[in-house]
């Protein structure tokens, strides 16, 4: 009786194994990067990028700033801008190395303890800091993966700066809006090398 529980309960133990691995490499399967059109990238606007910067106080680059890597077509920059802003908002989107990380955790609690402990953090951190917090860590997220992926990182007057960018804090931005930034912020990040100079990381 007793050899027969234990049996029963290894077996059940491999098949919520099994299932949370299956569950972690459902998980892994990253969206293949889009690749563009010279006829599409050319559809998108460039950005307005020049102003005086004598009259912007460089204090102001810390939240008003845009990306640039040299040699980087459009396709590349768009997939990692897609990526670090998904970081940043804390979606469930990673790539490479970080998916890796992200599955092994999931094979281990499952997608729902993922989800809820999500959730909760989110929960608890809207309460103790609120949304210009949320909105603090998703620049320091968003820079610290732009600068891992190579690119510079330049100042910007906060009206331009408006024209392709967009805050989240408690609520997320309208997907139409947000997907027309991130395609001139592409446009920008592959675009011609800025003749400012290039800010901290």
């Amino acid at each position: 009786m007793k050899l027969r529980m234990a049996t029963a309960l290894v077996a059940a133990g491999c098949a919520m194994s099994l299932t949370g691995v299956a569950q972690a490499q459902a998980l892994k399967t990253e969206p293949p990067m889009k690749e563009f059109t010279e006829e599409e990238i050319a559809e998108i606007a460039m950005p307005e990028l020049e102003y005086d910067y004598d009259r912007v106080d460089p204090k102001d680059y810390e939240k008003y700033f845009y990306f640039h890597r040299e040699d980087t077509s459009f396709s590349v920059a768009y997939a990692d801008i897609l990526e670090c802003d998904s970081l940043g908002s804390g979606s469930s989107f990673y790539s490479s190395s970080l998916s890796n990380a992200m599955a092994s955790s999931l094979g281990q609690y499952g997608v729902l303890g993922g989800a809820l402990g999500g959730a909760i953090g989110a929960a608890i951190g809207d309460a103790i800091f609120g949304s210009s917090e949320r909105r603090k860590l998703k620049r320091i997220n968003i820079r610290n993966c732009m600068y891992f992926k190579g690119y510079d990182r330049y100042g910007l007057k906060k009206d331009l700066w408006k024209e392709f960018h967009f805050e989240e804090g408690n609520s997320r931005e309208e997907a139409s809006s947000r997907a027309a930034a991130l395609l001139q912020q592409a446009r920008v990040a592959s675009g011609p090398k800025p003749t400012t100079q290039v800010l901290a990381p």
